[in-house]
């Protein structure tokens, strides 16, 4: 009797499992689809991880015609990526923002967040990141709560004594 029991029991365990992988693959499904209606052709939003200005699957090349769209695709796509996760633990993680969407010559992704902290007029401190990816794996810069300059102007690259002075201008004199 405890070979039919053994066997019944794996059956039951395979069922299990298949059951599972179903939930799972319909899931990826859904949030993929997600993702798909809200995205629009160039639109002014986009996700990107916050770090890098990655915009992994299943967001890649996505943009959104309005801040509330962009959220939504960002929470399915988290979504999206925690499943993957239960599936390869060793999934890349990023920290999924909205930004503007930017499609010269690489990603530019500007996130500002509250501190919950209150400046000294009473208004809510924030913090600024900007990240500047390229096409290239390793190549981003990331500036949080510093001065951003321009080191191009319309037809070259700006000299040093104007970059020098926006750097000195942009810089809190605390």
């Amino acid at each position: 009797m405890t070979g039919q029991a053994d066997a019944a029991d794996a059956a039951d365990e395979r069922a299990d499992e298949d059951a599972c992988d179903a939930g799972l693959v319909a899931t990826l499904r859904h949030e993929r689809e997600n993702v798909a209606r809200l995205a629009c052709e160039d639109g002014p939003f986009a996700v990107a991880c916050r770090e890098t200005g990655t915009s992994p699957e299943p967001i890649d090349g996505s943009t959104f015609e309005t801040f509330e769209r962009a959220e939504r695709a960002r929470d399915a796509a988290r979504r999206y990526r925690a499943v993957l996760r239960t599936l390869d633990p060793g999934l890349e993680r990023y920290e999924l923002a909205v930004c503007d969407a930017d499609g010269a010559g690489g990603t530019l992704t500007r996130v500002r967040q509250r501190t919950g902290r209150r400046r000294e007029n009473g208004l809510p401190e924030s913090r600024q990141s900007v990240t500047l990816a390229g096409e290239g794996c390793d190549e981003w810069l990331r500036v949080e709560n510093g001065p951003v300059v321009h080191l191009a102007g319309p037809d070259a690259l700006l000299d040093d004594e104007l970059v020098t002075r926006q750097l000195e201008s942009g810089l809190d004199p605390r």
